[in-house]
């Protein structure tokens, strides 16, 4: 098992078909190689001092960029190389740009309940740029949760201080590694910045999966020293 370590926020787009991207990467080395891939997601804030309701979108993006129209034009860069990897923005149906920190609370959640924390990050992503949905509200997190196999008292679940702890321990571990802008995602002892292209990715997985360290032990795709 080859963990993958992806640092994203989900008001990122970036990271949105950053992680299409990686999925489809690794299902094709997988494939080809037998070798099994573990997405790890980890936290990261890109607006650490949003208030917990968010903000106005429209209000938000025009102050951070300097007008409403840089703000479309910024959004409008990102809508090819979204169809490409099959995702549909629609930025028009976001009416808030919300506080992630509960949404980042539910992906440890899965991941800890059932080990679907990528999953859960997509879900997630979806819902905000393909939806329209406030993923700050922890009443659309809770009916999310629940969708996704987590239960009824998902909104109870979140408010458990062991995830709050989750999530700070991945932004201490960003903020150590000096990071400032998502997706970042890490190989072994490699740190690729930027949703990097489906064939490039292919292509390091697949060297990672290939070179086993000198006196490993594999086993049912698991090497060990």
């Amino acid at each position: 098992m080859i963990n993958l370590d992806v640092f994203s926020d989900l008001i990122c787009p970036w990271c949105y078909i950053g992680g299409r991207r990686l999925q489809k990467a690794v299902d094709i080395v997988q494939e080809r190689t037998g070798q099994e891939f573990r997405i790890r997601h980890h936290a990261f804030e890109l607006n650490p001092e949003m208030p917990a309701a968010g903000m106005d979108r429209r209000a938000y993006r025009s102050e951070k960029f300097g007008s409403w129209e840089r703000s479309r034009q910024m959004d409008a860069g990102t809508v090819p190389a979204g169809r490409d990897e099959g995702i549909v923005f629609d930025y028009e149906a976001i009416a808030r740009t919300p506080n992630t920190r509960a949404g980042h609370r539910l992906i440890a959640l899965a991941e800890r309940e059932a080990q679907s924390g990528a999953a859960m990050a997509d879900r997630l992503l979806v819902a905000y740029f393909s939806e329209g949905q406030d993923v700050g509200d922890v009443a659309v997190l809770a009916r999310i949760g629940k969708e996704m196999g987590l239960g009824d008292d998902v909104a109870a679940q979140l408010a458990d201080p062991a995830l709050e702890t989750a999530v700070a321990e991945d932004e201490q571990l960003a903020a150590y590694l000096g990071l400032r802008g998502v997706p970042l995602l890490i190989v072994g002892d490699k740190a690729i910045n930027g949703a990097v292209g489906t064939d490039a990715l292919v292509e390091i997985l697949q060297r990672q999966a290939t070179e086993v360290p000198d006196g490993a032990v594999c086993e049912d795709g698991v090497c060990s020293l």
